[in-house]
């Protein structure tokens, strides 16, 4: 490892360490139930992790999936509000493990940032899952890469001083 290395930053010194986890067996019932708790809503955690049985990453559950599938059957043309609710028994009794993101990036935590653009840009992504021996330890975000990089170029061309706005 050259010394250009040890400077680089790492995933596990940026990465997020709050986040809600679920199981792929959660009913969306449940996750409704998790969503409209006040802790959630007070701590802003936005993004839903899915654990396998055996503890490792299974995927995410993002937001669009959890209301695509609360709109499923849903008729537009008719009260809409009327049809949430006669769709609503069936559709809370959908499991996080049948909509949830499978195809989520995840890197080591002694992975850079550079790793993470990449993982980011090839996937289409807006997070990495940080993986130590298959369980998730941490999320890395597009929002908390570009902070990263606004902050590190911001320092590199005026010498750490931010202009002000």
């Amino acid at each position: 490892m050259s010394a250009a290395d040890n400077t680089r930053t790492r995933l596990r010194d940026i990465m997020l360490r709050r986040y809600l986890r679920l199981g792929e067996s959660h009913t969306l019932h449940e996750v409704m139930g998790f969503l409209t708790n006040k802790h959630f809503e007070e701590s802003g955690i936005p993004f839903l992790v899915v654990i396998a049985e055996d503890g490792s990453f299974a995927g995410m559950l993002r937001p669009k999936a959890v209301f695509s599938a609360l709109m499923e059957g849903v008729n537009p043309g008719e009260n809409e509000e009327k049809s949430l609710m006669k769709a609503a028994p069936v559709n809370l009794r959908k499991t996080t493990g049948h909509i949830m993101d499978r195809n989520i990036p995840t890197l080591a935590p002694d992975s850079t940032l550079e790793d993470a653009f990449r993982s980011i840009r090839a996937s289409g992504s807006e997070v990495v899952a940080v993986l130590e021996e298959g369980r998730v330890i941490g999320l890395v975000t597009a929002r908390l890469l570009f902070e990263k990089a606004s902050l590190l170029t911001v320092g590199a061309l005026t010498g750490g001083v931010i202009p002000p706005a």
